[in-house]
């Protein structure tokens, strides 16, 4: 089982698509962010260059390991999701995000979480798992508007750029979208 490659996922307001190569400036301006710089370990050695291989190589995994998507509003880059830690097996994934500053209270983080959750459950996933900071309070409302259920804390499972940090572990079952 895999995840479709080059898959175009439409919301009501936005469209996932693959990454390009000309969204590496979008990657590149967001990880500059002092927001992203606080949750995204990879940004603060984000340059011109490792935005567009990001962009060209590395957000094109293997389908049958994870997925990302171009989050874009209008013809605007406004962030990044993706699908990973997958288990076909057990029909488990674990999603995760990020918004460019002008992107940010606009639902876009929410839009794009339920698109991609409906996706994942499409190809057969039974659960969609979210993990944030425990101090990431915006995130969390994100998996909370999205419909996420608040499962408990993980012991420092998340890396931050300050280091290892308790994470709030959030889930979403196929029956709940």
């Amino acid at each position: 089982m895999t995840f479709d490659e080059g898959v175009l996922l439409e919301t009501e307001r936005l469209l996932l698509r693959p990454f390009e190569e000309e969204d590496a400036e979008g990657v590149l301006t967001a990880s500059r962010d002092p927001e992203i710089l606080r949750w995204m370990p990879w940004a603060s050695a984000q340059t011109k260059q490792t935005a567009i291989d990001w962009c060209t190589t590395h957000a094109h995994p293997d389908p049958a390991r994870a997925m990302n998507f171009a989050i874009v509003a209008g013809d605007r880059f406004a962030g990044s999701i993706g699908l990973g830690r997958t288990d076909w097996t057990d029909g488990r994934v674990e999603v995760g995000y990020w918004i460019a500053p002008w992107a940010r209270r606009k639902g876009y983080a929410v839009e794009a979480t339920r698109g991609v959750a409906a996706y994942a459950f499409e190809k057969g996933m039974h659960r969609i798992e979210l993990l944030t900071a425990v101090t990431n309070f915006a995130s969390q409302g994100v998996a909370e508007k999205a419909g996420f259920t608040r499962e408990g804390i993980q012991r420092e499972a998340m890396l931050i750029s300050t280091g290892h940090v308790d994470a709030v572990l959030y889930s979403l079952l196929e029956s709940e979208l």
